[in-house]
């Protein structure tokens, strides 16, 4: 009996199964087309519609899911699966971000918490296409000596455009032209304190020295712009950054207070919160990184930060397409407005899918985006 019975089930699931092949309709059923007036004129898959004027396209047949991409920059299909892209659809690729330096004073002569204190520093490869800067090798001793001594850094900001007045109201916006380097292996350091200069006597309170600045770096990125308008941001998140903590070995007093905000990499590693001396990278992933300084009556910190090769031509992302339909959202038409004068690529990506079966149509629209009609 219990043989019968397996059988007689596995005879109605396979009835079920034959009735059923695909549970949904045919997906050569489903369609677009687009309402004509005034302002849109419509014919075949061509379609000329004064700027600014709703496009309103309507949706036949019953596929369960519906995909539009309205190929603007970012929304083109042909794009949708790209990761990455080539160097020679770079138009041009800029650091940016702002700095500013927080804490200290600012006098003649050697009273000054922040002149010189912070560098910024580049270094590429040579003629034969050989690295200058091979890498951290994550032996500190080797690693310390090379970025400090045997690595010719060039200046990447001059001195001049870096700030010369501490708290936020001597904010600078640096802006550099990457675009000759896209090609090459390009490496990027920050350097607080390159020249180890000693805390300066504080002439107006005697028996102290000068605070050491804290610097503040905000929306850190290279703004990559591409042959077809489009401009994308990889931020400070994505440079590869590894702090050369120059003074590990050294026992400061002042950070008695932060033992636990300590970084368990005293070498390599970057901190979470403010440490004198150390990168804090907590928000590195937007563009922001800090480093402080020391207090009155402290030693002043020394720290490098070096960055991996410079990719340009990572910053791309997949166009992406907006849902206008799922199993759970019933539509029957759509509406999208074009607002800039163009032709635009326009499709429609229809599919029926389920464990039995997937079907896909594509349906695309030329869109000639005029002034007027």
């Amino acid at each position: 009996m219990k043989t019968l019975n397996i059988l007689a089930l596995a005879f109605l699931a396979f009835g079920t199964v034959a009735c059923h092949p695909a549970l949904f309709d045919d997906i050569s059923n489903a369609d677009v087309t687009v309402e004509e007036n005034g302002d849109i004129e419509y014919d075949g898959n061509i379609i000329t519609v004064k700027k600014g004027t709703p496009v309103n396209f309507n949706l036949a047949g019953s596929p369960d899911f519906i995909t539009f991409f309205s190929g603007e920059l970012g929304h083109q299909y042909a794009y949708r699966n790209r990761m990455e892209t080539n160097l020679d659809d770079v138009v041009s690729s800029k650091l940016k971000f702002r700095v500013w330096a927080q804490y200290g004073v600012v006098r003649q002569g050697e009273e000054n918490s922040m002149k010189d204190q912070m560098q910024i520093l580049y270094v590429t490869e040579n003629e034969d296409k050989t690295p200058v800067f091979p890498g951290l090798s994550y032996d500190f001793e080797k690693d310390s000596v090379m970025v400090e001594k045997e690595i010719a850094w060039q200046e990447l900001v001059h001195a001049s455009q870096m700030p010369t007045v501490v708290n936020s109201n001597g904010v600078k916006s640096i802006e550099v032209d990457l675009t000759s380097y896209k090609d090459k292996k390009f490496t990027m350091a920050m350097v607080l304190n390159r020249g180890q200069k000693e805390a300066p006597a504080n002439s107006t309170a005697e028996g102290k020295t000068l605070v050491q600045s804290t610097w503040h770096f905000e929306d850190m990125c290279i703004e990559t712009t591409w042959k077809n308008g489009r401009v994308t941001n990889q931020y400070a998140g994505a440079f590869g950054f590894t702090p050369v903590n120059m003074k590990n070995k050294t026992v400061f007093d002042d950070h008695s207070d932060n033992v636990y905000q300590m970084p368990s990499d005293m070498e390599y590693g970057a901190v979470k919160a403010g440490v004198e001396g150390y990168w804090n990278f907590n928000n590195i992933a937007s563009g922001n990184i800090d480093i402080s300084g020391a207090a009155e009556n402290k030693l002043w910190k020394y720290s490098w930060l070096v960055s991996d090769y410079l990719n340009f031509a990572s910053t791309v992302e997949p166009d992406q397409g907006v849902k206008i339909k799922d199993i759970n959202l019933p539509v029957t038409s759509y509406e999208h407005t074009y607002n800039k004068v163009g032709t635009y690529k326009a499709t429609f990506v229809m599919t029926n899918d389920n464990v039995y079966d997937a079907q896909q149509k594509v349906v695309e629209f030329v869109i000639n985006v005029v002034e007027s009609l």
